[in-house]
């Protein structure tokens, strides 16, 4: 079988797990820009199998000339990215990675609540501006006997959830389906509405995948609802939250604090705040290097199965 990977810094281990169980396996070359939309669709209809990201925008028009069975690895927990057409459903195969970045973005989250308790940007401007801990506008504080409320009760949020209780906090979760979360309960994981997450947490984590049930879920009265001092991290695609309630809110109130992790939305960056409460990064939280390593091995060793 052949396979492509758009990756050009594919693993060596995943790059030998393919070609030691007899696939023939092509490496996007390092330097060159990731195939376009166009390419895709050749490298779709020329190849087995292809290793993409979420980068990669898989539309039904790419599967025109395919009559025979694809394989779709994605080093990504969410699938959003790939539509196949209903009557070509059944040639393709796809497989992602829903555990590989759960410590990963469990980290970035909690790199987000350490520095926003601890006032590291703000410390960081007084210093600066020639100005000691006396002009803080508020004293840092311990994460431990504070309240995050979970939003999710996937791998990354069980990954949370973990760590928050290593740092001695009180967890709350929302999840449609708390019945088939019963370890987690006795853990000490409160389940409680969404509602009341939001209006009780001091630290509040979203971590869900895209899909119609997802969309919206933050809505306008639920930021308004949450505390003025609270600290929003989000991890989720933009769809999940009002984007604008939640700019609004920390452009408002300066002690709240909004972290998103999203893909690069011109139009939003045309409008941000320039406040130091407010911290929007590129799709880096789950990109580690350790991560990408476990994707790209769990999705070799994966794919291999399907020989």
């Amino acid at each position: 079988m052949k396979f492509y990977s758009i990756f050009d810094d594919f693993d060596e281990q995943a790059i030998a797990t393919v070609r030691d169980a007899g696939g023939e396996l092509t490496v996007h070359p390092l330097g060159v820009p990731r195939p376009d939309s166009v390419r895709m669709k050749s490298i779709l209809e020329e190849y087995d199998g292809v290793f993409i990201g979420t980068s990669q925008k898989i539309s039904e028009d790419m599967f025109e000339s395919i009559s025979s069975p694809r394989i779709i690895a994605t080093a990504s927990v969410g699938t959003d990215h790939i539509n196949i057409p209903k009557d070509k459903q059944s040639l393709v195969s796809i497989i992602n990675t829903p555990k590989a970045n759960a410590q990963s973005v469990a980290e970035y989250t909690f790199a987000c609540a350490l520095s926003a308790v601890k006032r590291l940007g703000e410390g960081a401007a007084l210093y600066r501006a020639g100005k000691n801990n006396k002009s803080l506008r508020r004293k840092p504080e311990d994460l431990s006997g504070k309240v995050i409320g979970v939003v999710g009760a996937g791998n990354i949020s069980v990954k949370i959830m973990e760590y928050a209780r290593f740092f001695g906090m009180d967890i709350l979760c929302f999840t449609r389906n708390p019945e088939k979360h019963k370890e987690l309960e006795k853990s000490g994981v409160e389940f409680v509405s969404l509602s009341k997450l939001c209006s009780s947490a001091d630290i509040i984590s979203v971590n869900l995948p895209n899909n119609p049930g997802t969309q919206g879920i933050i809505s306008k009265k639920l930021v308004s609802e949450m505390k003025q001092t609270a600290v929003f991290i989000s991890v989720s695609r933009l769809q999940s939250v009002d984007t604008d309630a939640l700019l609004k809110k920390a452009a408002d109130c300066p002690d709240f604090y909004l972290y998103l992790d999203i893909d690069l939305e011109e139009e939003l960056i045309a409008r941000l705040p320039e406040k130091d409460n407010i911290v929007i990064t590129p799709h880096i939280a789950g990109g580690t290097v350790e991560t990408r390593k476990r994707m790209f091995r769990e999705l070799a060793q994966a794919v291999v199965q399907l020989f």
